[in-house]
């Protein structure tokens, strides 16, 4: 109980061969576990001038162990006393034992209703944050999709715009390619004007 009330806890539940008397250790302190810290505790106990309750029900009914731990306090200091209680239970244990298996299963049924609690917290927190990724998602989605419809908007005003331009250069370049051609058939004409005019000149001299 020590154990668990300093802060060490059990890694595993207890064992079915467990007991309250010699419960096992399993809290994954090798100290602990294999029983040296207990061993210190036997050797340094009779060093101290306090009170003690040695808390070994088997040990203290078979004769052989209850010798040999009380071997261990000498009696010029320690004044050993044996308790054997059995029997009925007084009224007043009972209403005590009643009163703290009620506040046991007062707090674990506290410990259960915080803990679901916390965890409906939890899920409401998960599923809120769900929501706004999905928002984030769509409205990112949607910003994509407008994006890209400019994009294309703008992909589309620069083609026509080229297209126009491609268009202009061409027309321009058929008229070029017109005058061109059709500056050699008016000097034709003019020449033909001016010989013409010519025979008619002499035509008329003579």
């Amino acid at each position: 109980d020590w154990a668990d009330k300093s802060g060490i806890w059990r890694q595993k539940s207890y064992k079915v061969t467990s007991s309250r008397d010699k419960p096992d250790m399993a809290f994954g302190v090798r100290e602990l576990d294999d029983g040296s810290v207990k061993r210190v505790i036997h050797a340094a106990a009779p060093l101290q001038a306090r009170n003690y309750v040695v808390m070994e029900v088997r040990g203290n009914l078979v004769k052989g162990d209850r010798k040999e731990v009380a071997a261990r306090f000498p009696s010029n200091l320690f004044k050993k006393t044996a308790q054997v209680i059995v029997g009925e239970p007084t009224l007043d244990f009972k209403k005590r034992t009643n009163e703290m298996v009620l506040k046991a299963k007062q707090e674990q049924s506290d410990a259960e209703f915080k803990a679901k609690q916390a965890e409906e917290i939890r899920k409401k927190l998960m599923e809120k944050r769900a929501k706004e990724l999905e928002k984030a998602k769509k409205k990112a989605e949607k910003e994509r999709k407008k994006q890209e419809k400019e994009i294309k908007k703008k992909m589309a005003a620069e083609k026509k715009a080229k297209e126009e331009a491609d268009k202009k250069d061409e027309e321009k370049k058929e008229g070029e390619t017109e005058n061109k051609e059709d500056e050699p058939m008016e000097k034709k004409e003019e020449a033909e004007k001016e010989e013409k005019e010519e025979e008619e000149e002499e035509e008329e001299e003579e």
